[in-house]
């Protein structure tokens, strides 16, 4: 589904929430990891839950047939077999998309999360009290490739151009003009022009101890307790995403643009739905940007604002030619989409897994734990010419990339072509004779 025809709205939450992780929480053990940004795919699950519960769908058993595994994701599976060995619990609200949440508010509009490859000139906190220099991006530094056997080895290293410094280093959020200067190559830090808003600022957590409950007589199990950190936000605090019924079916649409209430969070706190009374906090983010002038080979890097599950790890299934021996096809790295000429994934940026699970509220168990590349990581890629690059810039910029949860809005991000080698590199020209002539 085209995110240009979702509809976009704020969720103002009505009480503090709790998103954990896949990490088991125990009293005196640590704090959980309730207080963070909900995973995409928890938004997603939250808006169909309550619409099947608004509108009296039934969820009691699984009972209705699925697609069956090992089938094509893609069409329609019943032209082939009527037969599955997978059943589901309602497919009522099936096509829903989702993309999000972000941070927002009135002030600044909506947020994204600082890229991990920037980091401060200068450090906060120096004798003379010194405020933050420009803003630096890592460059490229060319390595030996690795011996054969070794798996996946990218061909550059990102590298600071000064020594870092943990002190150095941005966290928390930014505006869309912010980005918007940063994709764009911007350093000049004037008026504290990159100055990231903390999360501080957005909302704090609240630490609790409670009791577990038994699911079946709904009683407090004896000794069993857990410490939870959960998510207050701020008054002026709200959470925009973007919601869209792919193939609406039996007045689907019109029950999700009346649906005003979410259940959201691991308690199932309630927030509110507003779809009016704002601008369109997205408007800015779907135009993917022209490549540099010239025809020769081109940089691009594709920066997370949403967490995506791939198929292999850290690389993402539509870089690694599955269908073919890689002995005799293309090298493990080859951009597999629809492209004028080949792309080389060359290296990335990557921040801490997340840990991924849930709860199946149907069979009451928890979900299999997945590990997600997190928002924020940066991915390099050397196109062989600009009409490449220009076309791998539509297909990546604010679209879904995810190998898995696409369609709950894993795997979004934003195109820049502001990259650069290293010093001590060879230029990219260079590489690129190396990369595709060989």
């Amino acid at each position: 589904m085209n995110a240009d025809t979702m509809n976009p709205v704020l969720l103002e939450p009505t009480d503090l929430l709790f998103f954990r992780d896949g990490v088991p929480m125990s009293a005196g053990q640590g704090r959980g990891a309730g207080c963070r940004m909900p995973f995409p795919s928890t938004l997603h699950e939250a808006f169909r839950a309550s619409l099947l519960t608004a509108y009296h769908k039934s969820t009691s058993g699984k009972m209705v047939p699925g697609r069956p595994r090992g089938a094509p994701r893609k069409g329609n599976w019943h032209k082939l077999s009527h037969e599955t060995d997978v059943l589901i619990s309602s497919k009522a609200y099936q096509s829903l998309c989702t993309i999000g949440p972000f941070p927002w508010t009135e002030k600044t509009g909506i947020l994204l999360p600082v890229p991990l490859d920037v980091a401060w000139e200068n450090i906060p906190g120096t004798p003379n009290e010194a405020p933050p220099g420009a803003l630096r991006t890592l460059q490229l530094l060319r390595e030996q490739p690795a011996s054969a056997g070794s798996g996946f080895h990218p061909l550059c290293l990102p590298v600071a151009v000064t020594p870092p410094a943990k002190l150095g280093q941005l966290h928390g959020w930014w505006t869309t003009t912010q980005f918007a200067d940063y994709l764009q190559g911007e350093t000049a830090n004037t008026g504290q022009r990159f100055r990231p808003i903390p999360q501080a600022e957005l909302w704090q957590a609240e630490h609790r101890v409670g009791v577990q409950i038994n699911p079946g007589s709904f009683a407090a199990e004896s000794g069993q307790l857990y410490a939870g950190s959960y998510l207050r936000p701020h008054t002026h605090t709200r959470f925009a995403c973007q919601i869209g019924l792919k193939q609406p079916m039996n007045g689907e649409q019109k029950e999700l643009i009346e649906l005003d209430w979410l259940l959201l969070g691991g308690d199932q706190r309630l927030a509110r739905v507003w779809r009016d009374g704002f601008a369109d906090p997205f408007t800015s983010l779907g135009k993917a940007p022209e490549p540099p002038n010239g025809d020769g080979p081109c940089l691009l890097k594709w920066v997370l604002v949403t967490p995506a599950l791939f198929a292999h790890g850290n690389l993402p299934g539509w870089c690694a030619d599955t269908k073919k021996d890689h002995s005799g096809g293309r090298p493990i790295g080859c951009v597999c989409l629809d492209l004028p000429s080949p792309c080389q994934l060359i290296s990335w940026c990557l921040g801490k897994p997340l840990t991924v699970s849930g709860w199946d509220v149907v069979e009451q168990r928890a979900k299999p734990t997945r590990l997600a590349v997190p928002a924020g990581s940066v991915f390099y890629f050397l196109c062989q010419n600009r009409n490449t690059a220009a076309e791998l810039a539509r297909k990546l910029h604010w679209q879904p990339r995810s190998d898995f949860y696409g369609e709950k809005g894993c795997g979004y991000g934003l195109v820049s072509f502001d990259v650069q080698m290293h010093c001590t590199s060879p230029d990219v020209r260079t590489v690129a004779n190396e990369l595709f002539n060989q």
